[in-house]
């Protein structure tokens, strides 16, 4: 004996079953394209000398609704938040983790001069100046500190709401592909 109620609800937990994948899909696709672009913005914010920073920013995907996008460089938390005076300061003149530091004392140092022959006196003399000037460079930092050169929150900041609205829409596409067919839940 039936009770005379009819229901879809076996219908209805279908649909919504299959709308599942396709909104997983639309989200992942709006993540990815998202990401990239976030990644774009901030290579256009990050200091560019010598490209190392602007290059290392990448865009990983640890799990499929995540997405981290972060420079790889060990200095980028000194670019963007900068030093406190009172720290440690540079690594050793001859530590090969202090090759960048020196790399830029150097462009600024002898900007334009040819390098001298390698062992020559001239060579020792200019690498004896960097030296000073690279222990000079490794006080101030330690005493006073360093700027802070932000390019990863301000790009945060200013693409939240374009990730979110793009993210909304996809949502809405995925389950749009179901009411376009005519068979709404």
């Amino acid at each position: 004996m039936t009770s005379g109620i009819r229901h879809n609800a076996y219908q209805v937990a279908e649909r919504l079953a299959a709308r599942g994948p396709r909104v997983e899909a639309a989200a992942k696709a709006a993540l990815d394209t998202q990401g990239q672009m976030l990644a774009r913005v901030m290579r256009t914010k990050a200091p560019k000398f010598q490209s190392l920073l602007t290059n290392s920013i990448r865009m990983d995907s640890p799990s499929p609704f995540q997405r981290v996008i972060a420079p790889g460089v060990d200095y980028a938390p000194y670019q963007e938040h900068g030093i406190a005076p009172g720290g440690r300061g540079l690594p050793r003149f001859n530590d090969p983790a202090a090759g960048p530091i020196i790399a830029w004392l150097q462009s600024k140092a002898f900007a334009g001069q040819r390098t001298p022959r390698k062992g020559s006196r001239k060579a020792v003399l200019r690498n004896l100046e960097l030296r000073d000037r690279y222990e000079g460079l490794a006080w101030a930092i330690r005493h006073k500190g360093t700027k802070a050169s932000p390019f990863v929150k301000p790009t945060f900041a200013e693409q939240s709401r374009n990730v979110g609205e793009a993210l909304r829409r996809a949502v809405a596409k995925g389950l749009a592909a179901d009411t376009a067919a005519g068979t709404s839940a």
